[in-house]
């Protein structure tokens, strides 16, 4: 419901709802339904302006990292043990490549910072419904940041730790629930299923996932995935 509203009203994520927007949606819409009984706290969460992003990566950049990502998909394909290395340049270069997710620009940038893969977000919530007698959020925005630690369990991608931060406040109470992280995993697996080139076989070939000297170091193990 939320998606809908936000390509109706503001033309947010129009044609692309992938991956992390879905998740930053899934967060926002959590932290707004959720924190009625904080409603003070999760005001405060907001600014009245969006938040300014820099420049996306150049098409040297991007066609860069379109490079990195082929390559991993023919070692995929022929089974190899491999270890892929990319940073939070290249997961925005090619995220943001050949015009992809072009409604997404204002909105999203990966970085990571220490041990944690991190998405910047400035996310309109004119799709909110105002509450009586409450400050109303419609013209405000959500600028912040969400954070994840990923590993691999039992040849599942698993996020252990999910932190948000909005205008620097936090409700971390939102996130100690092991439902909650099982929730955004299953978004974060259905978005790179869906978008990322060999994305079942990324998945079942997963050996281990962290961050480390500001790089996403991945390996895969051998085989076919079966």
């Amino acid at each position: 419901m939320i998606l809908r509203k936000l390509r109706a009203e503001g033309g947010f994520c129009l044609g692309g709802c992938i991956l992390f927007a879905a998740v930053v949606l899934l967060i926002v819409g959590a932290v707004v339904w959720g924190a009625y009984s904080t409603y003070q706290g999760a005001y405060l969460m907001t600014s009245p302006r969006p938040r300014e992003f820099g420049p996306i990566p150049s098409a040297a950049e991007q066609n860069a990292a379109r490079l990195k990502w082929r390559a991993l998909g023919d070692a995929l394909q022929k089974g190899n043990e491999s270890e892929f290395k990319f940073t939070a340049d290249d997961l925005n270069a090619w995220f943001f490549a050949d015009g992809n997710n072009a409604d997404l620009i204002p909105h999203l940038r990966f970085r990571t910072t220490d041990d944690w893969i991190v998405a910047e977000v400035s996310v309109p919530l004119s799709f909110m419904a105002d509450i009586p007698t409450l400050p109303s959020l419609r013209n405000r925005f959500f600028n912040g940041k969400i954070a994840a630690r990923l590993t691999i369990e039992k040849s599942e991608l698993k996020i252990t730790s999910l932190d948000l931060e909005g205008n620097g406040h936090r409700l971390p109470w939102l996130f100690t629930g092991q439902g909650y992280r099982d929730t955004v995993t299953q978004t974060l697996d259905q978005g790179i299923r869906a978008r990322l080139p060999h994305g079942d076989l990324f998945l079942s070939r997963l050996d281990s996932i962290r961050v480390e000297n500001a790089q996403i170091i991945v390996r895969f193990r051998g085989g076919n995935g079966t």
